[in-house]
């Protein structure tokens, strides 16, 4: 139930100042408020970056790991108190309504800690694994939609993490032909994850390689 509240919260929180208070629970635990308070923070940085907001998107993606924060938390929440999910559930709304008007992106930098306690971030991509995963969604949107506008930024943004890859794989050890092969690899990868293989892809996978591939010259 709690990991569907971010996509939730987006039409929340246009009405959260005139939402009223949700009463004090006299179960909850100071620790429970405090994992509450991050859960919605999250969630709120987490809808911003989907918007752009460009102090949301300093924090790491939080549209994948803040989701499985927030189940967590409200399961845990419900378990120990024995409130029902729907109590839980306007207990966030109510921490969310909270932290936005406190500031949510200062709260969601303050628990970023409990957070990689709670869910370990992935290994973050490389310049190589980017180089494919952007490459080949850049090619599937060709594809399906055509000469589009998001297509032709992912083949520039896949396009600008080549000397960096190649930089990687010469590092590696690796000469022309076995650069090739290594680039491949990864296009296969992306497209076995793609078409629901067992290789693993997420959103915030694709939002760090976007993130790099902006980084990097040219």
């Amino acid at each position: 139930m709690f990991s569907s509240i971010v996509p939730l919260l987006m039409g929340l929180l246009l009405c959260a100042e005139t939402r009223p208070a949700v009463p004090v629970v006299p179960a909850l635990t100071e620790r429970h408020h405090h994992d509450l308070r991050c859960a919605a923070a999250f969630a709120v940085v987490a809808v911003a970056q989907t918007r752009g907001d460009a102090a949301a998107l300093a924090l790491p993606p939080l549209g994948i790991r803040g989701k499985h924060y927030m189940g967590q938390v409200g399961e845990r929440v419900a378990a120990e108190t024995g409130l029902s999910g729907e109590a839980v559930h306007d207990l966030l709304i109510e921490a969310a309504r909270i932290v936005t008007h406190d500031g949510a992106t200062t709260v969601a930098v303050a628990c970023l800690g409990d957070l990689d306690g709670a869910v370990p971030p992935r290994p973050a991509p490389d310049a190589v694994a980017c180089l494919g995963l952007l490459g080949v969604y850049a090619d599937v949107l060709a594809t399906r939609d055509g000469d589009s506008a998001l297509a032709r930024t992912l083949a520039r943004e896949s396009a600008r993490l080549g000397p960096a890859a190649h930089g990687l794989l010469v590092a590696r050890g690796l000469d022309d032909a076995g650069q090739a092969a290594a680039i491949d690899r990864q296009r296969a990868l992306a497209r076995e994850a793609l078409n629901g293989g067992p290789a693993s892809i997420d959103a915030d996978d694709f939002a760090l390689c976007r993130k790099l591939a902006e980084a990097a010259p040219g």
